[in-house]
């Protein structure tokens, strides 16, 4: 259906309203879902992509898009030394595709390309003290009518408060994933400290336990054996769990040497290969680093992916797909400048509900019968010893479920303590 034209009047008066609403919203996904909804509501376009710098890369990333071809939110990311972005930092003013032929034409072929394919119309800065924080992509009206000098007009006007908006949310949403690191780190360090103080106390008696059974298991008669057999496996999951806490006490020492992530992957997939064969489960390797190589301690980086890998087995017990993938940036491609490898673990298991998703790397925290809640704790250490960065996100969906974890390992480590 077409959209009604607005006077002039209500295009203000609209922009107002979402101007607005942009001040009182802190969440950024939220803020950006009312930015391109109401944008598309407000001037009518088709659809309408954000794109928002990323610090860490260096580039500007599609994150956001609403409307037909939606999908192709990913297509709208940029180098800081890209012509367009160059242009939009420089002159700080909105670029209309259709007027200004002499800057489009300026483009390389590829940027055209995007900006052709989309239909895109209007392309808008959000500065915010000047910097080029991210872009605004118009397309084209559906009834294929030029945007009027009011919607130009008020578009340039939402542009400077929503750059300062968008800003806010980035700010505080760093803010709550460092503290959240944080918090994580803090308590696996109060745990461990606990665990070392009474750690002495346990695994002694622990030793006169099993050695008493032990000396016991000669007096009894056979068909008693398989009771001490049990006493003595409790006992040694006991010291198993005890071990694990030990290892939240501190960072242990690492023993630092170029480990070829590949190997040590594949190694780690030669000790499961029983289980995947056992389960039915499939695995993919994806490879797009420049360079797979970090210096690390090798046997606590097998640790880890065999802690993940395992984790997702154990929900995939009905079948399933495991993909792992590497690369140098978050997009998937590569660049030989980034001084990390991001290493990512897919299954297609159920997913993990959100609420449980918040806990994960709580030490103690499990959903599996029989686990102690440690494995992901300890992976979550020993990717901060070596000052890297461990996420997960999973989808509990009927129609797109699983898990995805995803380890990033500096090139050189850089060591830290609980």
């Amino acid at each position: 259906m077409t959209k009604r034209r607005l006077r002039q009047s209500d295009v203000q008066s609209a922009a107002i309203e979402l101007l607005k609403s942009l001040n009182i919203i802190v969440g950024l996904e939220q803020l950006l879902e009312n930015l391109c909804a109401r944008l598309r509501e407000i001037l009518g376009p088709a659809t309408v992509y954000i794109s928002l710098y990323d610090p860490i890369t260096g580039r500007y990333a599609g994150v956001m898009a609403r409307g037909p071809g939606a999908e192709k939110a990913g297509l709208f990311g940029f180098s800081g030394s890209n012509p367009l972005v160059r242009w939009l930092h420089v002159n700080q003013s909105l670029l209309n595709v259709r007027l200004d032929k002499g800057v489009i034409g300026f483009l390389p072929p590829e940027e055209r390309l995007i900006l052709e394919s989309n239909r895109i119309a209007l392309v808008v800065p959000l500065i915010a003290l000047n910097r080029l924080t991210g872009m605004l992509f118009l397309s084209e009206k559906e009834d294929q009518s030029a945007f009027t000098p009011a919607e130009v007009d008020a578009l340039t006007m939402l542009a400077g408060q929503a750059a300062l908006a968008v800003e806010n949310a980035v700010m505080r949403q760093f803010q709550e994933e460092r503290l959240k690191k944080l918090f994580h780190a803090d308590k696996l360090a109060t745990v461990g400290e606990l665990a070392a103080g009474a750690a002495h106390e346990i695994r002694n008696p622990l030793t006169s336990i099993r050695s008493t059974v032990q000396f016991l298991r000669k007096s009894l008669p056979p068909e008693m054996h398989g009771y001490v057999a049990g006493v003595i496996e409790e006992v040694d999951r006991i010291d198993g769990i005890i071990k694990g806490l030990l290892s939240l006490s501190k960072s242990s020492e690492l023993h630092l040497s170029r480990v070829d992530l590949r190997d040590a992957i594949n190694q780690t997939l030669m000790l499961l290969d029983s289980e995947l064969k056992k389960y039915g489960i499939t695995v993919v390797q994806e490879a797009a680093a420049a360079d797979p190589t970090v210096e690390a301690d090798q046997a606590q980086l097998k640790q880890v992916f065999l802690n993940v890998i395992l984790n997702a087995v154990q929900a995939m017990q009905g079948g399933g797909t495991i993909t792992v993938s590497m690369a140098d940036r978050p997009d998937g491609k590569r660049e030989d400048s980034i001084d990390a490898v991001r290493v990512t673990i897919c299954d297609t298991g159920p997913g993990i509900p959100p609420d449980a998703l918040q806990r994960v790397f709580d030490p103690f925290f499990t959903t599996k019968e029989n686990g102690t809640g440690l494995g992901l704790s300890i992976t979550y250490g020993i990717i901060y010893g070596h000052g890297g960065e461990i996420d997960i996100t999973s989808r509990t969906d009927p129609s797109a479920h699983g898990t995805s974890v995803t380890v990033k390992i500096p090139r050189k480590a850089d060591q830290k303590t609980h």
